[in-house]
């Protein structure tokens, strides 16, 4: 058995551009993960790499979007914040409980996940606040459907 604290940087990034903005995504995890397995040393870089691997987000052009991974992690969002001038952080916390190999991963976590519009030609729109984030982009958001963020290896952690 290992104990793995997760990194409080960026796991999983994406960016989409859709023609007139660019959406930038990054997710972070921070908590702890145990890896228990009869093999150790074998399992656990690829075991911890699945902690990362094929983030789905959809439904970003709601107040809660929704965020599924392959290795069924949950997440329960507990709020938003706007950070200027472009960014809507959505954060709250999760459990890490999955086996893969005989080998097994369980913890829990914070996260957030912090989506950024950026328009090609000008300066973000100026809003003050989250409503005025949500009815701004929105309708550009909910143009996206879903995106798969690229994971981190993990398997290095120390």
């Amino acid at each position: 058995m290992a104990r793995y604290t997760l990194p409080d940087t960026p796991i999983a990034a994406a960016t989409a551009d859709i023609g007139h903005v660019a959406v930038d995504l990054a997710l972070t995890l921070s908590g702890n993960v145990v890896v228990t397995s009869t093999d150790q040393a074998a399992a656990e870089p690829e075991v911890l790499d699945r902690i990362s691997e094929g983030m789905f987000i959809s439904g970003l052009g709601t107040d809660a979007p929704s965020i599924t991974c392959p290795a069924s992690h949950r997440f329960v969002q507990r709020g938003t914040t706007y950070a200027e001038p472009a960014t809507m952080i959505f954060h709250g916390d999760g459990m890490i409980d999955f086996a893969h190999d005989g080998a097994t991963a369980t913890g829990t976590f914070a996260y957030r996940l912090a989506v950024t519009v950026t328009p090609h030609n000008g300066e973000p729109a100026h809003v003050s606040s989250s409503e005025q984030w949500f009815t701004y982009n929105g309708g550009t958001l909910a143009s996206i459907g879903a995106i798969v963020l690229i994971g981190e290896r993990l398997g290095a952690l120390d």
